[in-house]
């Protein structure tokens, strides 16, 4: 791929190349290519086997360069499609983009651009966040499913009777207007949605909202509204279906801000990365969402 000819695409495509609007991204390649530079330069400087002083510019310049990085993980991201694939759209290898760019790139969006709501308002706007914006918490969680492993033991490790496949777990929290406010990932398939949800530490302004999560939340230790189960043999009242009704229309936000996450398809389609990394994946995509959403 030759950036003489991403000049050229228009912006539609651009977003659907790399998840994030033009002026987005330039926003992020301005934020990341320095700091890459200085992890570059770092690593150099602090390497063992390196027999002489570096020098700020000596040598070789690399190849690689760290718009390239940057560019390859957020295709990366967005398509999941094979390295190979993507190392050759820049005239790299795959292990080029497995080894050094994409870890060294997850490590610096990671760092940049922060996934909780209240962490990205402080560091895009250097502003306290204003919880009293927030009328209510909205949660759910979504599963990417995982190649199966060889092992017995860890299939059954991370096998969802819900997806009938083995999958990761990833819970997310949004406003009433579907705002994203945090994640928890990495969580196997066969945990339950409310251990999640009872494990998970709110900040102390957010313990008081209302709460509103699907059947899956039966019994959560936080207060949490979720729709009349129907009795076994019988029927729900007029009433009941109302409220149901209700609670679907105001949970329905939190299903699109889903669907965002979703849009990179990493996490959509099978994850073929170590599964260790995958709660920076995560991050990295919903701190990247957060950035998009406060620029505009």
């Amino acid at each position: 791929m030759k950036f003489d000819n991403l000049k050229s695409f228009p912006e539609n495509r651009i977003k659907s190349l790399f998840g994030l609007e033009v002026d987005v991204l330039a926003q992020v390649i301005i934020k990341v290519l320095p700091a890459l530079e200085q992890q570059r330069e770092q690593r150099l400087r602090n390497s063992p086997e390196r027999k002489r002083r570096f020098i700020t510019g000596d040598g070789r310049p690399p190849e690689m360069k760290p718009i390239h990085k940057l560019l390859m993980t957020l295709l990366y991201l967005r398509h999941n499609v094979s390295a190979t694939v993507v190392g050759q759209m820049f005239g790299f290898s795959a292990d080029s983009l497995e080894k050094n760019a994409f870890p060294e790139v997850l490590a610096v969006l990671k760092e940049l651009f922060p996934a909780a709501r209240w962490e990205a308002v402080k560091r895009h706007r250097n502003e306290k966040w204003n919880p009293d914006s927030v009328d209510k918490l909205i949660v759910d969680s979504f599963e990417t499913p995982i190649p199966r492993p060889s092992l017995n033991e860890r299939q059954r490790r991370v096998y969802s009777g819900k997806k009938k496949r083995h999958t990761l777990k990833t819970q997310i929290i949004t406003d009433h207007k579907g705002t994203i406010l945090d994640i928890n990932s990495g969580h196997r398939g066969p945990k339950a949605d409310v251990k999640i949800w009872n494990e998970t530490k709110l900040p102390e302004e957010l313990n008081e909202l209302p709460k509103l999560g699907d059947k899956a939340y039966l019994g959560a230790d936080k207060p949490t509204q979720i729709p009349k189960k129907k009795p076994k043999g019988g029927e729900l009242t007029d009433e009941e279906k109302a409220a149901n009704k209700q609670i679907s229309q105001e949970r329905i936000y939190v299903e699109h801000a889903i669907r965002k996450v979703k849009g990179f398809r990493v996490v959509r389609d099978e994850y073929r990365l170590a599964q260790g990394i995958f709660p920076t994946v995560v991050s990295v995509i919903v701190g990247l969402l957060q950035f998009s959403d406060l620029m505009n």
